[in-house]
């Protein structure tokens, strides 16, 4: 034996450092030409290595290279490098012919000699992999071979892709009789999948329970993911088959399809859902089926592993306890599954499915690359993380070095299809998740297997058009603005999309292309108006205002283009709404005719339950039919009004009513019976359109309907009232017994609660506009309830209806009052009655200084500039009184203005005995300021006065003047009379035992004095002599300090 050839390979990420080495063996003892041997020795690098071959029968040597080269270009492609020699590039690689007769004679040796079970496996895979259709003769003659009972999953995968529908009845044989449920499924899947062509055998009913498909065959999401819950919840074993079975079904059925890719996103890749995401995924894999195969793949990518592989037990948070894992991961009702171990395999797998397409060129690689990336969501992108970790240096010293991990550092296939030759982007096939060296440049094709890109614009579009992350769209981004070629075919509508999707970045590509073709001119009439209307449509503000300036200018006519006129006009954007009027006309029925059917169409098309753009752009149409038909003559007829009226969707229903409305017909188009119904719904924007309609009808007609109009005219919905006023005022016109009972109800609605914020506002109006007459009969003594109720539309009505009253219909005190309503226009009236008759309100100014009580800064501000105004004489002892008892502090201010400038002296006594009451400490200086002989002289005032004192003293670090201000009256008082002093002796005593050093001194000071003035009282002073000392001896030693 000999080495022909050899090849030593080493791959080194953060976390690994392996050898692979290869060896092309020549054995001449065997004498034929297949005497050649492809070995391999593998491990990480110092360890022992473990040996394999790849050719487990001697081969030709041509066979044998090409499965040498075949090698090595594998390993390269999976990040290994050649350290013996040059790397081979792509072209040495064997060809396509070579390797399907290499892999033929492969097949043909295993169909006659009797291979391994894991060997014919991996040849059989392969086969499948490079879908070799020149293999079919032989896979059937091997299926045949082995029959269904010794069937394999890959002999399954391989006559599937390789043999397709030649294989039809040895796949529907093996869907029978295998012993495999695996088996059984993948073969079902492939006869119901496109791989077998027509061939489509009778299939029974699939076990799926009615629960499940109902929603399913509806196209409803939450309710198909609600009855899995459901199913899992009550009879888990069949959530797996459900799930399978709904796969099978999907492959013929577009929209059952999208369903269920759409709730696989939903369902946790954890028991009962495990085993069927983990079927499906294979028999995504096996069809080609991208948006299955994306679906799946993201459930698996992007999960959490239940528990640790290699651990006996593990947490089952739903029971709240640790079990056995292998007790709780087998069976049905299994609580555990996917471990560490079996998420890293699926997350292999993944991309390895795409990394093995892509390495042999297969279009298959982009497409289902495309679908596993549409299905990654904002909800799978990690916040960036930056750590530092220990490890060897380039320079081969050790030390911390920074680590950094992007949003989709831990989505292995998603790094690996955007970030696989970006310089940034380090790979750690230990952990699978890539680390940062630096900031990925967004704008640098970095992305696996360009070319393969390259060649599929239209997949390139949906990337950027429906990527739900930026990464994602980025990348079809890249691929477009690489190709000027495929930018220059983007027509309106893929324009359109771009400048729809979430992402910034796109939607300025898209603008930027639509800009420059608006510049450079578009001679198609029909292209320019679909460009339009797709820049109409966008979600940018300046492609929408480069419409309108187009459609200003007139280039295109808005009105020649059904499409883009309806564009205009089911546009829910505020400023292309603001718009419309300014572009409506009249139509000719020539433009008229197509642009209604057109907006039918589209009404028609709704779903039954309409998104919320959906609802808004149909409230746009309903707002702009009245400006391009004023007359009346929108060219509808009633059968198709009320085929639009009898749609599920309230929008559609409430637009069928407003074409109705500017029909010719009219409120007569609309069966009599059909009025009740439409007025009796639910839905706001139904009964908005049918009191639009409602207004067509003439006085007598509409005369049957007075209650239930009221009825909305005052009940919940802002808009709903407001459609109705005009109609309550034709109402009450025509009826006029109507006018005082309906005032009576909406007056008497106004003192209850609002049923939302603006019924107030819309009741006030309604009742102006329309019953004016019954709202100026209100008598007074109503509108001061009005205005003094807690109802805040009570006082909204008396609000507007007070300016037409005068002020003589009202006391200066209910005027004053009104000062402090919470309305604005209450308070200018009342402010304004004071200005306009000074003389009344000096007149009652005990009454009329109540206006300082308000707790509106406007109306304080006009009484104190007002109130200054007045004489001395007009501030009797009562006005007075009014003033100083509030509590406000801003009143007390002007309170103590007034007493130090207004008060006279015969009237301070009486003042004195209120202010010895007040509790506001800022009242106790002016107190001091006022207290004399004559206010206290009454025993009754004294009194009074003692327990103010003792706030006003007692106060620690506060109010230094009052304190000796009052204990100099107090001192006084008590030497002059020996009943006062006996009253304040308590006082004194407690200031000698609190309070500071100061007051305390004052206070023994005074008792002394007391003492002395009023012999044999009890003063709570004891009179000790001072102490008599010796002579100090001249030898006595004498301290440092007393030197």
């Amino acid at each position: 034996m000999r080495v022909v050839r050899a090849a030593r390979l080493h791959l080194r990420d953060a976390t690994s450092d392996k050898v692979y080495d290869v060896d092309l063996i020549e054995n001449e003892a065997l004498g034929t030409p297949e005497r050649y041997f492809v070995n391999t020795r593998y491990g990480r690098r110092g360890a022992t290595l473990r040996e394999g071959s790849k050719t487990p029968q001697p081969l030709t040597a041509e066979a044998a290279a090409r499965v040498f080269d075949s090698v090595i270009v594998a390993k390269i492609n999976g990040g290994y490098r050649r350290i013996d020699g040059p790397e081979p590039s792509a072209a040495s690689e064997p060809s396509a012919d070579g390797r399907a007769a290499v892999l033929r004679a492969r097949l043909s040796a295993c169909l006659h000699q009797r291979w391994p079970e894991r060997e014919r496996d991996r040849l059989l895979w392969r086969i499948g992999e490079l879908r070799l259709a020149a293999a079919a003769p032989d896979l059937i003659a091997l299926a045949r071979a082995l029959g269904p009972a010794q069937a394999s999953y890959a002999l399954v995968w391989a006559l599937a892709r390789a043999a397709g529908a030649e294989a039809g009845p040895i796949l529907d044989a093996i869907a029978a009789d295998a012993p495999g449920s695996v088996v059984r499924d993948l073969a079902r899947f492939a006869l119901a999948a496109p791989l077998t062509g027509a061939y489509r055998p009778p299939e029974a009913e699939p076990d799926l329970p009615g629960m499940v498909a109902r929603p399913a065959e509806a196209g409803d999401v939450d309710g198909l993911c609600g009855a899995l819950d459901g199913l899992a919840w009550h009879d888990p074993g069949r959530v797996g088959p459900a799930l399978v079975a709904l796969g099978r079904l999907a492959q013929g059925r577009p929209a059952l399809h999208a369903t269920l890719c759409a709730a696989l996103l939903r369902l946790p890749a954890r028991p009962p859902y495990l085993i069927g995401l983990r079927r499906l995924f294979k028999h995504a894999e096996m069809a080609d089926d991208a948006a299955l195969f994306g679906a799946a793949a993201q459930r698996f990518e992007t999960a959490q592993a239940m528990y640790q592989a290699g651990r006996s037990h593990a947490y089952v948070p739903d029971l709240r306890r640790y079990v056995a894992v292998d007790a709780a991961r087998h069976g049905p009702e299994a609580r555990l599954g996917l471990s560490t171990a079996t998420r890293a395999y699926m997350k292999r797998r993944i991309w390895r499915a795409l990394r093995k397409r892509g390495a042999i060129g297969d279009q298959a690689f982009t497409a289902l690359a495309t679908g596993f990336l549409l299905a990654l969501g904002p909800e799978d992108l990690d916040p960036p993380t930056r750590w530092t970790a220990w490890g060897r240096k380039p320079d081969g010293t050790w030390g911390r070095q920074p680590r950094a991990r992007g949003p989709l550092g831990r989505n292995w296939t998603a790094s690996q299809l955007l970030y696989r030759h970006a310089p940034e982007a380090q790979p750690r096939t230990g952990s699978l998740t890539f680390l940062e060296t630096g900031a990925v440049d967004p704008d640098r094709r970095d992305e696996a297997f360009p070319d393969l890109w390259s060649a599929r614009p239209d997949l390139a579009l949906r990337l950027a058009a429906e990527g739900r992350i930026e990464p994602v769209a980025r990348l079809g981004l890249r691929v477009l603005r690489a190709d000027p070629g495929a930018c220059a075919a983007l027509d309106a509508a893929a324009i359109g999309r771009l400048l729809a999707a979430p992402h910034d970045a796109v939607r300025t590509f898209a603008f930027q292309i639509a800009q420059a073709r608006l510049a450079a001119g578009i001679a198609d009439s029909a292209d320019l108006a679909a460009l339009v209307a797709a820049l109409l449509a966008a979600a940018l503000p300046e492609a929408r205002a480069l419409a309108l300036r187009r459609l200003e200018a007139g280039a295109p006519v808005v009105w020649s283009d059904p499409d883009l006129a309806a564009a205009l006009l089911t546009s829910p954007e505020p400023d292309v709404q603001a718009a419309v009027p300014g572009l409506a006309r009249a139509l000719p029925p020539g433009l008229a005719a197509p642009l209604v059917a057109r907006l039918v169409a589209w009404l028609r098309a709704m779903p039954p339950e309409p998104d919320a753009a959906a609802t808004a752009a149909i409230r746009a149409l309903r707002a702009a039919l009245p400006l391009l038909w004023p007359d009346h003559d929108l060219p509808v007829q009633p059968e198709t009004a009320a085929a639009l009226i009898a749609h599920p969707a309230a929008a559609t229903r409430s637009a069928g009513l407003a074409l109705l409305a500017q029909s010719p017909a009219g409120a007569d188009g609309l069966p009599p019976e059909s009025w009740d119904a439409l007025i009796g719904t639910g839905s706001e924007d139904i009964r908005i359109a049918a009191l639009v309609l409602l207004a067509r009808l003439d006085d007598a007609r509409l005369g049957p309907y007075a209650e239930r109009i009221v009825a909305f005219a005052s009940g919940p919905g802002s808009a709903v009232r407001q459609a109705a006023r005009p109609l309550v005022a034709r109402l009450a016109a025509a009826d006029p017994g109507l006018a005082p009972r309906l005032a009576r109800e909406l007056i008497g609605s106004l003192f209850r609660a609002a049923p939302d914020d603006a019924y107030a506002a819309d009741v006030v109006a309604l009742l102006r506009e329309a019953l004016p007459g019954e709202c100026a009969a209100l008598d007074d003594g109503t509108l001061w309830r009005l205005l003094q109720a807690r109802a805040d539309g009570a006082r909204r009505l008396g609000a507007a209806l007070l300016p037409d009253r005068r002020p003589a219909a009202f006391s200066v005190r209910q005027i004053a009052r009104l000062g402090g309503h919470p309305y604005r226009a209450v308070r200018d009236w009342a402010m304004a009655a004071f200005a306009a008759d000074p003389a009344r309100f000096q007149a009652a100014a005990a009454e009329a200084v109540l206006l300082v009580e308000s707790d509106w800064p406007d109306t304080l501000a006009f009484a104190r500039s007002f109130f200054e105004t007045w004489p001395e004489a007009a501030w009797t002892p009562g006005a007075l009184a009014v003033v100083t008892d509030s509590v406000k502090p801003e009143v007390l201010a002007f309170a103590r203005h007034l007493l130090r400038s207004r008060l006279r002296p015969e009237d301070a006594e009486g003042q004195v005995l209120r202010l010895l009451e007040h509790p506001a400490p800022s009242m106790h200086l002016l107190l001091t300021e006022l207290l004399t002989e004559q206010a206290v002289a009454s025993e009754a005032a004294f009194v009074r006065l003692i327990p103010l004192a003792r706030i006003v003293m007692l106060q620690v670090l506060r109010g230094r003047v009052a304190k000796d201000r009052m204990a100099t009256f107090l001192r006084a008082e008590a030497l002059r009379s020996r009943a006062r002093a006996e009253a304040l002796l308590p006082l004194f005593a407690d200031l000698t035992l609190s309070g500071t050093a100061r007051d305390r001194s004052a206070a023994i000071l005074a008792l002394r004095d007391i003492a002395e003035a009023h012999p044999g009282l009890a003063v709570p002073l004891v009179r000790r002599p001072p102490e008599v000392r010796g002579p100090i001896s001249p030898s006595a030693p004498v301290s440092e300090g007393a030197r």
